[in-house]
């Protein structure tokens, strides 16, 4: 069963250090490309999220969103360095005096002293424990993201398998076409070659062996039995539970070499415009096959 890598997961839930609301979202990508936003006093966490993540997606880019309503008491404390307040507002009042320059020295004029008022912060070990509480509200969102991506996956399979039933039917018209007319071809072929031949001192065997080369060289059995494989693999990736993205693309790559090989191969302008129409096909699927993970 397939998944698209495009998703969205959202989950809120109470804490004690407030509301927690976490949002993530997926888009295509090659790889899997995390970009995490925390609150500063949750990057002590920022590890195990992203291996959380890297768990859940194969492939694809998440941007996950983590947000904490709540007043935070405590976690930051501003300190006022009051014994060089004093000493810098002194210091303005002599300033102020010697050059005899007007006005007050106003509060704004104090705080824009450099490490006057400090922040200073907890340290981070003590947010430990409010990891039990993150997460499952974590969870939550992961587990609504990857819902909506096997949602997603459920109509992108229902499309490709449509294509590959017409693929199917488009080979089987191209079978349907070349076996039944490679005698008359043949026969056509031995009786140019004799004309061109006449009177030359080629023998029996050698002829037979230059209508065998030719026979090998415009049959596209072998072409037609590879293509019908890679159609059966990749019947089977659509009912897989691994990330099967990588290989559709890898099978899409070997049908369309097979496809052009019977276009030149078998030299006829009917079958010719059936490969054109496998091509399309596999443009088509190509297009949804970069949605998968």
């Amino acid at each position: 069963m397939i998944k698209s890598m495009t998703g969205f997961g959202r989950a809120e839930g109470e804490t004690t250090l407030g509301k927690m609301g976490v949002e993530c979202r997926s888009i295509n990508h090659r790889y899997c490309d995390i970009s995490l936003k925390l609150p500063r006093r949750l990057s002590l966490f920022e590890g195990r999220i992203k291996e959380m993540i890297r768990s859940a997606v194969a492939r694809g880019r998440v941007e996950m969103s983590v947000r904490l309503d709540g007043t935070s008491e405590g976690w930051v404390q501003f300190e006022v360095d009051l014994a060089m307040a004093e000493q810098y507002y002194r210091a303005l009042q002599v300033l102020q005096k010697r050059f005899q320059i007007p006005g007050q020295i106003t509060l704004e004029l104090l705080s824009g002293a450099k490490d006057l008022i400090l922040a200073r912060e907890e340290p981070t070990e003590d947010i430990e424990p409010f990891w039990t509480e993150m997460l499952p509200i974590v969870e939550r969102s992961l587990h609504d993201m990857e819902e909506m991506k096997r949602a997603e996956g459920d109509s992108l399979g229902r499309d490709l398998q449509h294509r590959l039933d017409r693929l199917g039917a488009i080979l089987e018209e191209i079978r349907q076409r070349f076996f039944p007319s490679m005698k008359s071809y043949q026969e056509r072929f031995r009786q140019r070659l004799r004309l061109l031949l006449e009177g030359s001192d080629l023998d029996a065997s050698r002829f037979e062996q230059e209508v065998a080369l030719w026979v090998e060289r415009t049959d596209i059995t072998e072409e037609l039995v590879r293509t019908e494989s890679h159609l059966r693999q990749f019947q089977t990736l659509l009912e897989r539970q691994e990330p099967v993205g990588r290989k559709m693309d890898f099978l899409l790559q070997e049908i369309h070499r097979e496809a052009n090989t019977i276009s030149s191969k078998a030299n006829d302008a009917e079958i010719s415009q059936r490969v054109v129409e496998i091509k399309s096909e596999i443009e088509k699927i190509r297009e949804q096959v970069q949605n998968i993970e």
